[in-house]
């Protein structure tokens, strides 16, 4: 099939017109490579989850050890061992002589987000044609959640991968049941090994969301024989396969530990107690979706008069299915954090597609018109509100002006003011300028402004004057109050953590490969267990800034020993 119209869509389609073509495949990893590389190899790790993942599959990398989950001494039972394994692959694969390089650690959840995008669009395109799933796709490539994920090496985009993948099949399974073509057994596999390797990577997330769908569908159809193509009698064993060597190996290792602490001290402490970060009413993760599903949250909310009325469509249906249920339940948790949510974002994306493709008719009646203004406000002030604060972010954090930041702060709003104008009239050439505007907005926040931010980023600072100053090839660091997870990924495994400042100069003098990192509260201790001792040390560094683990500024000083007069 030839492209006749090379801003329009016969190049997306096969030449049937049923299906996205090959060509539109290759055009959404590129899109996603667009949004999500910008920034990969230049953002450190960002406190406190993700250098705890990296640091984790580093120390697999250097004992050898890919049962146990550690990070230093102390075990590391919150996550099953998936994320670990695909991490210490990547590394292996891409960067063997270098275990603090944190973009090989990222690299699985680059991957992840990509395939999720990518099914996405197959996912939308079999339940309502191949323009709405490229249309859901692009839109998933632009939330501003998802390009957070796709840069932090944790199991969020690995884990959604999965969900999209179990779901796709699920949809297969659901759109044949009344049909005489049936799924074939890889579609079965396919859905069942998702759901085994998703519980490898995040417990039984894939599996509440597949549930949730199930249980929706029967009690709406009151039927569910057609899940039987799934071929459940052979598929459950099949992925109970993937899961219990590992499951029991950790159980075995670790005398049960596992279980309690995954099990009752993360998973349970998150529903019932609010875990460490404290009780949060119903209620947050809706109000949080403008930001985080941003810029796609527009075609969303405009989208609900529509799918309220088409609720009863099988399709919507298990649209409807994948979403309420399981956004109930993680509303109903205590701890709430955004990405819990990501899972649904795709049926969100495809719902909000199939409607903007229909030309939103609801809002053309004059009752509605009041949400066309009160989200398109609400949406732009969310806009303005990322905008202005990139912009303003360099200065807050280093009292500088940067100018990719003001550019990319100006683009976001312009091409929203851009799409707006263009929303009733030709929809897709709103979309087209929001997304133009948003990758640029993407590439200059990721790629130049958040790398180019110095206090902020403690630990590269810290890192950057210890290595210009280590008094050995194999120094080491000593920390106190300055707990963070980065600092052991990027100071290595064996850096030391006292919050006792002179326990810290007890420990400086018997060790001449060592630095010393005290915070303010720390220095006096530290300095007066020197008073009359003819070494004294040396003040290399002072560091000041947010530490973005605990949200509280700290002062820290970086101490050495003079080169001579060490006591060995």
């Amino acid at each position: 099939m030839k492209c006749v119209e090379p801003t329009g869509s016969e190049c997306l389609l096969t030449p049937d017109g049923n299906r996205l073509s090959w060509r539109a495949y290759i055009l959404l990893v590129l899109l996603c490579l667009a949004f999500f590389l910008p920034g990969l190899t230049t953002i450190p790790p960002v406190d406190r989850d993700e250098p705890h993942f990296a640091q984790a599959s580093k120390q697999m990398i250097e004992t050898g050890n890919y049962t146990d989950i550690r990070f230093q001494e102390d075990t590391r039972y919150k996550k099953p061992i998936g994320v670990y394994w695909l991490q210490a692959a990547s590394v292996k694969l891409l960067s063997p002589d270098h275990l603090d390089a944190i973009w090989a650690y990222r690299v699985p959840s680059l991957i992840g987000a990509t395939l999720a995008v990518a099914m996405t669009a197959a996912l939308g395109s079999l339940l309502f044609g191949p323009l709405a799933g490229f249309l859901a796709a692009f839109l998933m490539a632009c939330c501003v959640l998802l390009n957070v994920e796709a840069r932090m090496a944790k199991t969020d985009a690995a884990l959604l991968a999965c969900v999209m993948v179990a779901q796709y099949a699920l949809a297969r399974a659901y759109v044949a049941h009344d049909q005489t073509a049936k799924p074939g057994w890889l579609v079965a596999l396919a859905f069942w090994t998702a759901q085994g390797i998703g519980f490898l990577i995040k417990g039984p997330i894939v599996l509440l969301v597949t549930l949730s769908t199930l249980i929706w569908l029967w009690f709406c159809d009151k039927k569910i024989g057609w899940f039987q193509t799934l071929r459940p009698l052979i598929g459950l064993p099949y992925a109970l396969l993937i899961t219990a060597p590992w499951f029991i190996a950790i159980m075995l290792a670790s005398h049960g530990e596992f279980a309690t602490q995954a099990g009752g001290h993360d998973l349970l402490a998150k529903i019932w107690q609010g875990q460490d970060r404290g009780i949060l009413p119903p209620g947050l993760h809706l109000l949080a979706f403008p930001g985080v599903f941003f810029p796609g949250s527009l075609f969303a909310l405009l989208a609900l008069p529509d799918v309220w009325r088409q609720r009863h469509d099988p399709l919507v249906r298990f649209c409807l299915g994948w979403i309420i249920p399981t956004w109930i339940v993680f509303e109903l948790s205590l701890t709430k954090l955004p990405h819990y949510v990501l899972p649904l974002y795709p049926a969100i994306a495809i719902l909000a597609a199939k409607i903007a493709l229909d030309g939103f008719p609801a809002l053309a009646e004059r009752r509605w018109r009041w949400l066309l203004a009160a989200v398109s406000c609400l949406w732009l002030v969310v806009g303005i509100a990322f905008g202005a604060g990139l912009a303003i972010l360099p200065y807050v954090m280093d009292h500088v002006w940067n100018v990719s930041a003001i550019v990319a702060g100006v683009i976001l709003v312009a091409s929203q003011i851009v799409a707006l104008a263009w929303l009733r009239r030709r929809p897709m050439n709103g979309i087209l300028a929001l997304g133009t505007g948003t990758l640029l907005f993407t590439l200059l926040t990721f790629g130049m402004t958040f790398p180019s931010l110095q206090k902020v980023w403690l630990t590269r600072q810290i890192m950057q004057v210890a290595e210009s100053v280590k008094p050995c090839a194999s120094a080491k660091l000593i920390s106190a109050s300055f707990n963070e997870p980065s600092l052991v990924f990027m100071a290595g495994t064996d850096t030391q953590f006292i919050n006792n400042g002179a326990a810290v100069a007890d420990t400086l003098r018997s060790d001449a490969c060592l630095l010393a990192l005290l915070d303010k509260d720390h220095q006096q201790a530290f300095l007066e267990s020197f008073a009359g001792d003819p070494i004294q040390p040396v003040a290399i560094s002072s560091f000041s800034g947010p530490n973005i683990g605990s949200g509280r500024h700290v002062d820290l000083t970086l101490y050495r020993l003079p080169a001579k007069g060490i006591v060995p």
